[in-house]
């Protein structure tokens, strides 16, 4: 069990200093993604907030001002006006802001050139907004679902989901530089060989439905691999989450729990059931329908999820950290665990964009097909691409994909709508940062 991602620092102006990036961990897999110019980051959580589908002009310089919208709740009713926002503020999600001098109150930005990261040392970013990874984009999170719903009706085919992913290239990903953004299909295979029947397959737990995810994090474990955000996911290289986590402390000292389960950090996946909790594994170590569903398991791990506390968060948003690990945990549909995958890029659904703020503009990508559910579905379709793999996560860092340079500014031909140009960044409250 080892981190996803790591750090990378861009090469920038003069006066711009580089923007450390929040490392991903998962359960399982290789470290991903080497050299380039990536700088990655992490974030915070985010709790819905006002209506707003609409965008602001393309393109431009950041404005001085700028505001945070916060509102919406975890049981996030009524579609999309419970969790549609304005753009993400764009004096938050450029390395260097166009037109603006350090200090200088009458520069763009207010002479606040750059935004920081939770993972990174923010002693020379003074005045400087420090994001966070958004709690309302984990899998299993109330927007997310609401989401879900509103794209596909009452009952969807789909699961709604962040991950951490490489630009695979010339494979699913074609000629891009990064894959920030990018939505895909995944339609889950085998799990890891200790939830597989005899340790060789089939699998011995049930199978999830499929996903939909769109890209956050680079420096994920390669083009293969699909590292999922979601509640106690387990930190890797770097933690912006648990204050109390004394072997690995936040650059900056900030974070969003006081409290936060402790099982699997910092590179062993989190709150895995498989693995890292008490009394989900039959005499012959193997994990079963049965062995999860056991009262022993499903109370231990509800024990673990319900640890998340915060002194900064509403309750909403750290009640979508618990939903999140409980979810990915219900052996139903067992997310939390790495898998085997068909994977597949599509056009990003309208809802999933607006929860997270990246909307891109169209690519002559198919949409996703409810009928392929199943790995057998898959395999027929040669549009699927086999074995892919997914890890998990939650670091609480800035994502990578915040920042627009690396959206359109590693990928100049991609069109995006108006200034929805980046995933959105969470203050320490959980609130996305907006215009």
């Amino acid at each position: 069990m080892v981190p996803r991602r790591f750090a990378r620092f861009p090469s920038f102006p003069a006066l711009a200093l580089a923007l450390l990036g929040g490392a991903c961990s998962s359960s399982g897999g290789q470290f991903g993604g080497s050299g380039g110019t990536d700088a990655t980051g992490g974030g915070a959580r985010a709790t819905g907030g006002m209506a707003s589908s609409g965008g602001a002009g393309a393109g431009g310089t950041a404005a001085s001002g700028g505001t945070t919208h916060e509102g919406g709740s975890a049981g996030v009713t009524g579609g999309s006006s419970g969790y549609a926002l304005p753009p993400p503020r764009q004096c938050d999600n450029q390395f260097w802001v166009p037109g603006c001098t350090k200090g200088k109150a009458d520069t763009a930005c207010g002479g606040v050139c750059q935004a920081a990261n939770a993972c990174e040392d923010i002693s020379q970013k003074t005045g400087a907004h420090v994001g966070f990874l958004c709690p309302r984009f984990a899998l299993g999170a109330a927007e997310m679902r609401q989401a879900a719903v509103d794209d596909f009706g009452a009952h969807p085919p789909f699961t709604y989901g962040i991950v951490g992913h490489d630009a695979d290239t010339g494979g699913l990903d074609g000629d891009l530089h990064t894959a920030c953004c990018q939505c895909y299909q995944l339609v889950f295979d085998l799990p890891e060989a200790e939830a597989q029947v005899n340790g060789n397959g089939p699998s011995a737990i049930t199978v999830p439905p499929p996903v939909i995810v769109q890209t956050f994090n680079t420096a994920a474990g390669g083009g293969m691999n699909f590292d999922i955000f979601m509640g106690a996911g387990g930190f890797g290289a770097f933690n912006a989450c648990d204050s109390t986590f004394t072997s690995m402390k936040s650059p900056s000292g900030l974070y969003l729990y006081s409290a936060f389960p402790a099982e699997g950090e910092p590179g062993s996946g989190g709150v895995n059931a498989a693995t890292q909790v008490a009394g989900c594994k039959n005499d012959r170590n193997l994990v079963t329908v049965d062995t999860l569903s056991s009262a022993t398991c499903v109370a231990n791990v509800d024990e673990a999820c319900s640890r998340f506390a915060s002194s900064t968060l509403s309750a909403s948003a750290v009640e979508s950290s618990i939903a999140s690990c409980k979810a990915s945990n219900d052996p139903a549909s067992y997310y939390h665990i790495n898998w085997k995958v068909y994977a597949k890029r599509i056009e990003c659904p309208v809802h999933l964009t607006e929860v997270t703020g990246c909307k891109l503009g169209p690519q002559g990508l198919p949409t996703a097909d409810p009928k392929v559910a199943t790995a057998a579905d898959a395999a027929k379709d040669s549009t699927f691409k086999p074995n892919r793999s997914t890890t998990t996560m939650q670091d609480c860092c800035k994502p990578t994909c915040a920042w627009q340079d690396q959206v359109v500014g590693q990928n100049p031909g991609l069109k995006v709508l108006g200034q929805f140009n980046s995933f959105y960044t969470c203050d320490q409250t959980g609130a996305p940062v907006t215009e």
